[in-house]
């Protein structure tokens, strides 16, 4: 039976016993992660992106403490030799702090206690009810230390996510911080019952501060030995025939060789880069949702050869960054803000401080951002990849729309002026509405950082804002619309006319005019009945606001004839060339005479 690779099986001893689930042996690595703690530092800790496979990470390290050998047949440190299932076997204490809907420093404390109540239920276990979730903690791992007569194993998941909840509620974050700091100082003074510690989450919170006496936790997140602890690294990805099936497959879906197909997997997935001289890695989760969608998926293998799946931000684009834009609290200092430091070295150093968070240090953290070697033995932050790079764009742009409609209190009023200008068929009233707009609108680019100042200077950022101004007049305003051939900009629908409207970023309206033709953005409403106008904007990155517009009727399309009332004539003229004639000229090479305007 084939496998392949499982999209959101994030535990180990399901993902083993499943009968089509593929695994990519990690388990090398684990048993480096595994030695270290037994011959260096009992305590470790770890920070990678969302999505990067930790919590698999940790239950796989569970099934390794707990000596369940017959989930490792088959992998590297299920060889004989290779782990001692005997000496290396502990009681595990596995801590989930995924909470999410915690806003208060009681609600936290509840959340805690239903936690600690289920940990002890899963271990056997009754632990005393009292007020402090730290005293339950304290209880139940001197129980379990005690029933079993040996040092316990503590895994600790997602240990900052209450706090990474909460960066943008300043006003609850010390008291969170307060009773995250005497639940986790548990550790320091259970420790004569603990063997080993490892923790993983998202950011690198000050562990001294939040942990009591957390100086002693070696923090692996930079070293190079363990850069390909999460991830996959290509040399990985190219041993399992399995997988090999799946992406020649995949590039049959799209229409183009495997040797294609793996380079469009590298340009869109890999990049992501933890420490000094090693290989980069692939985001797993990304990785295998693109292949489960192109292996199963060959209607829309025209549109994803150019624009592979986005299942980073499918899986839910995390919030937090754009929240703390909003509050005015991300600072722009940090990582590598000074060219002249080494990016590595800078997020070596750099915590991240709850209360006025570094926008590097963030974006970095919640993987929007990686490290790049420089070419001078240093190293630099940028998108670590296509699908980071147009994520994070597109998160942008929404978090922008949003923020049009709550500045721009009378968006409404504007809308019904666009709405009548483009009803009436007025291009120069159109561009006047659109241009007054935006020449009002905020530039927030100075908080971007440099890698991300690109937005500017993308059609997606103007696209946003002309689609929300839409969104005001009333209209059923699609965007994105698919066709045969591509995807339309804007599609506006209404009982009488259907418009079709195609923006470009620094170049012409004519440009974008005849894109709407060359592409037959026009062709899915040929059934429709209804006539059609396509319009071509132009915006520019220099003034930030529209330069142009150009429109042309098509008219109806004529089923019987297979053509619209007023398209190109044969090759004699392009849409461009006839946009930019004026109604004279074009009556001549319509219709023969200039007269016939009459």
């Amino acid at each position: 039976m084939a496998r392949h690779l499982p999209v959101g099986i994030d535990e180990f001893s399901k993902l083993r016993t499943h009968p089509t689930a593929l695994y990519i042996d990690k388990t090398e690595a684990i048993a480096r992660l595994a030695a270290s703690m037994q011959e260096d530092t009992p305590q470790i800790f770890l920070a990678r992106p969302r999505r990067f496979g930790k919590t698999l990470l940790v239950s796989a390290l569970e099934a390794l403490f707990q000596g369940r050998k017959t989930l490792f047949d088959n992998t590297w440190i299920g060889q004989a030799g290779r782990w001692n299932w005997t000496e290396q076997q502990f009681p595990v204490l596995r801590l989930n702090m995924s909470i999410r809907d915690a806003r208060t420093h009681d609600q936290l404390a509840h959340a805690l206690r239903g936690r600690v109540q289920d940990w002890a239920q899963a271990a056997g276990l009754a632990v005393m009810t009292v007020a402090s979730p730290a005293r339950m903690l304290s209880h139940l791992i001197t129980e379990l230390r005690r029933t079993h007569d040996k040092e316990i194993v503590v895994l600790i998941d997602e240990y900052d996510t209450p706090l990474t909840e909460n960066m943008d509620r300043p006003d609850a974050l010390d008291g969170i911080q307060s009773l995250m700091r005497s639940f986790y100082g548990i550790l320091k003074e259970r420790s004569l019952c603990i063997r080993y510690t490892f923790m993983t989450g998202i950011t690198r919170i000050a562990l001294a501060g939040l942990f009591s006496g957390a100086n002693h936790f070696q923090d692996v997140s930079f070293s190079p030995e363990f850069n390909d602890l999460l991830g996959f690294t290509s040399d990985e990805l190219g041993r399992d025939p399995d997988l090999a099936a799946d992406f020649r497959q995949c590039a049959a879906n799209i229409g183009c060789t495997p040797t294609e197909f793996s380079e469009l997997l590298r340009d869109y997935y890999n990049g992501y880069q933890f420490s000094h001289k090693a290989e980069a890695v692939y985001n797993p989760y990304s990785l295998a949702s693109c292949v489960k969608t192109l292996r199963s998926d060959e209607s829309h293998g025209h549109w994803y050869r150019d624009h592979l799946p986005n299942g980073w931000a499918q899986s839910g684009t995390p919030a937090l960054l754009f929240r703390l834009w909003q509050t005015g609290r991300l600072v722009a200092d940090g990582a590598a803000d000074d060219a002249r430091e080494d990016a590595l070295s800078s997020l070596q150093k750099a915590e991240l401080d709850m209360a006025r968070p570094s926008r590097n240090v963030l974006l970095y953290h919640t993987g929007y951002l990686t490290l790049k070697p420089n070419g001078n033995g240093g190293h630099y932050l940028d998108f670590p990849n296509q699908e980071v790079s147009v994520t994070f764009g597109e998160a942008l742009a929404r978090w922008q729309r949003l923020r049009v409609h709550d500045w721009y209190a009378d968006g409404q009023a504007v809308g019904y002026l666009i709405r009548d200008a483009l009803l009436a068929g007025d291009k120069e009233a159109l561009k006047g509405h659109i241009d007054d707009f935006m020449q009002r609108f905020p530039y927030p680019g100075h908080a971007l950082p440099a890698q991300a100042k690109w937005i500017y200077n993308y059609e997606m950022h103007y696209r946003g804002i002309l689609f929300c101004l839409l969104q005001a007049t009333g209209l059923s305003v699609q965007i994105e619309e698919a066709t045969a051939r591509s995807r339309t900009d804007i599609v506006i629908q209404e009982a009488h006319k259907i418009f079709v409207l195609e923006c470009k970023v620094n170049g012409s309206a004519a440009q974008a005019l005849q894109q709407v033709w060359d592409k037959g953005y026009a062709d899915p409403y040929r059934t429709s009945g209804q006539p059609v106008a396509a319009f071509g904007l132009n915006f520019s990155t220099g003034q930030r606001t529209i330069t142009d517009i150009v429109q042309w009727e098509l008219g109806r399309y004529d089923v019987a004839q297979r053509r619209w009332d007023e398209e190109p004539f044969g090759q004699r003229c392009t849409l461009t060339q006839l946009s930019q004639m004026d109604d004279r000229e074009r009556a001549r090479l319509i219709y023969g005479d200039e007269d016939a305007l009459a």
